[in-house]
């Protein structure tokens, strides 16, 4: 309950505020995670032409293979990954690989979201730690067609993470988005 009340906190105050750093869903207890989200108002993020080739396509409902967790590393060192978001809706929707974070303990993540029947539909980004099994952090982005650039920082460099998106349901039903998400360092 009490977890539940923070991330509901959390939440409120990244709609309302604009360049801050924010504590988020915090459910590793084992590890002390404190996770932080910084929204980067300046417009510094992946470059453009990253949004146009993605190189991995993730879709609620035609590949199986993006709602299973990852199992493949992707070395950010050498290279940013960049996600088709064919098609998002209920189902936690995995990139296909996991992650380390830069030394400082922090990924960055990039979307540029639309929505598909409507638009205004939000979409959740879940940051899920592969060490230990736990979804660490949520962020609801605001109703698409959206695009942010964002730092997640506190994470342990020494772990493995990957992102899981899914939409937020409106009335009685899930409208889907599509998109690309850049993940780097």
């Amino acid at each position: 309950m009490k977890k539940a009340l923070l991330m509901t906190l959390t939440i409120v105050a990244v709609i309302f505020t604009k360049n801050m750093f924010v504590n988020a869903l915090e459910t590793d207890s084992e590890n002390d995670e404190q996770i932080t989200i910084q929204i980067n108002e300046s417009g510094i993020g992946a470059p453009s032409e990253f949004f146009t080739n993605p190189s991995d396509t993730l879709s609620d409902k035609f590949l199986l293979r993006s709602q299973s967790k990852p199992t493949v590393f992707w070395d950010l060192s050498s290279s940013s990954y960049t996600a088709n978001l064919q098609e998002i809706r209920k189902n936690l929707v995995y990139t296909n690989y996991y992650f380390s974070p830069n030394s400082s303990g922090q990924l960055n993540l990039d979307y540029n979201i639309t929505g598909i029947e409507t638009t205004g539909t939000k979409m959740r980004i879940s940051v899920y730690n592969k060490s230990t099994d736990t979804i660490v952090s949520e962020y609801i982005t605001a109703g698409a067609p959206t695009a942010q650039c964002m730092t997640f920082g506190g994470l342990n460099t020494s772990q493995h993470y990957a992102f899981a998106f899914s939409t937020v349901r409106q009335g009685l039903a899930y409208k889907g988005v599509t998109g690309t998400a850049v993940v780097y360092h």
